[in-house]
């Protein structure tokens, strides 16, 4: 049975709703499949969700829509990167990725890591309030991306710039806006000049990082060309931060809403991995991901037509009462938290391992450091997108920094 909602997407990318969507994907949950009065179609379930991620008939290429309204806004380039390719051009071009963002490399960043986050505490040590994402979400993650890719840091400013109005055009919330379409555009192709003068410069003189690492690698039979070696650069450069700034925040925000688990963190700060991954479930910093079907396919008893555009709704599987016990309730102790915070199958996110190292160590010491924090506005104002849903800026009191 076809079920018809009209404005269950257009609520969620409704600004208004961005502080609390979760009434709206409660909505969404009546049945597994909807489909909008425009064509789009929605899976909110997480059986549905959990299958769809790992079913080979479902493409990232939002190319191959029959929706032209679903095109996303290249924020790589000229050409899509990995993550929104099908195999097998998707799996050569992350297994370049992967064998140079080892294991190995995001366990030895731990104490550079460390050193960032005490340098970006101690420079408030005679503040007394912090704007979480400013003065220390957003430059821990950027500071390290940069470091590990081989991008100056000091040309921070102007893809800080870019990459604002990318995520903003990109939101497909943003689809009628015709000002925020162009300005994204604009920064992707300023953002793609930038990161193929730079990788000019790596071709020519090896250095540190791993761009040089995979320009220059001569076990490969095959390397990359310059065009996917930029679309690959600038994925790097911006998901490489901007998933971490969500988590950390979104942690942040939601400790500070129960003060009990945020003692129990400074008390016992082994438990935040798994507080961690409770995150990841509760207020993930990726809310949807947009698919399209390479055939007719049923779902949930719902025929999909080939090419249709399709919203996973990860957020709203993650509080399915049919896989979660009390799904509403933060619990940093729950057990077996099987969440799509990362998305999953075969484009789960490369860059989970470190976006987890950079927000456990980041968490713990905020726990530790902060005496007596508290949120000096709640809810707080949050981002444009709709799809990397965190807050703008994150106001935090505090009595002073203990060393």
């Amino acid at each position: 049975m076809m079920i018809q909602q009209k404005n269950l997407l257009d609520q969620v990318f409704d600004y208004a709703n961005r502080a609390n969507p979760y009434p709206i994907y409660e909505k969404m949950r009546e049945h597994p499949v909807i489909v909008q009065d425009d064509g789009r179609y929605i899976v909110s379930s997480y059986a549905e969700i959990s299958a769809l991620l790992q079913d080979p008939r479902m493409s990232v290429d939002m190319r191959k829509s029959y929706s032209q309204t679903e095109h996303p806004i290249l924020i790589e380039g000229r050409e899509p990167s990995f993550v929104r390719l099908d195999p097998p051009e998707h799996d050569w071009q992350r297994h370049q990725v992967i064998s140079k963002f080892t294991p190995e490399l995001i366990v030895g960043l731990r104490p550079r890591i460390e050193e960032v986050v005490k340098g970006l505490l101690d420079a408030r040590r005679q503040e007394r309030e912090i704007d979480l994402v400013d003065n220390f979400a957003y430059p821990l993650p950027v500071t390290i991306i940069c470091e590990i890719l081989g991008v100056p840091r000091e040309d921070e400013p102007f893809f800080h710039a870019w990459t604002d109005k990318l995520i903003r055009g990109f939101d497909v919330g943003q689809r009628g806006n015709p000002e925020a379409r162009k300005e994204a555009e604009q920064a992707s192709q300023q953002l793609h000049d930038y990161m193929g003068g730079l990788i000019s410069k790596v071709q020519q003189q090896p250095g540190p990082g791993l761009l040089s690492a995979i320009l220059h690698d001569e076990t490969q039979e095959k390397r990359m060309d310059k065009e996917v070696m930029i679309t690959t650069s600038v994925l790097l450069l911006v998901a490489g931060h901007e998933t971490t700034v969500n988590l950390i925040d979104n942690t942040m925000l939601t400790l500070l809403r129960n003060p009990q688990s945020l003692e129990k963190l400074r008390r016992e700060p082994a438990l935040i991995a798994n507080l961690l991954e409770e995150v990841l479930r509760y207020e993930p910093p990726v809310q949807f991901v947009p698919r399209t079907s390479l055939t007719e396919m049923t779902i949930a008893g719902v025929t999909i037509p080939k090419g249709a555009p399709i919203f996973l709704m990860l957020a709203a599987g993650n509080r399915d009462p049919k896989h979660f016990a009390h799904p509403d309730r933060f619990d940093p102790e729950r057990p077996n938290i099987e969440h799509f915070g990362f998305g999953g199958g075969i484009h789960y996110c490369v860059g989970a391992p470190l976006a987890r190292l950079e927000a456990e160590i980041a968490v713990v010491e905020l726990a530790r450091r902060l005496q007596s924090p508290r949120l000096l506005q709640d809810p707080p104002p949050y981002r444009s997108s709709s799809l990397l849903r965190g807050p703008r800026h994150l106001l935090i009191g505090y009595d002073r920094l203990v060393d």
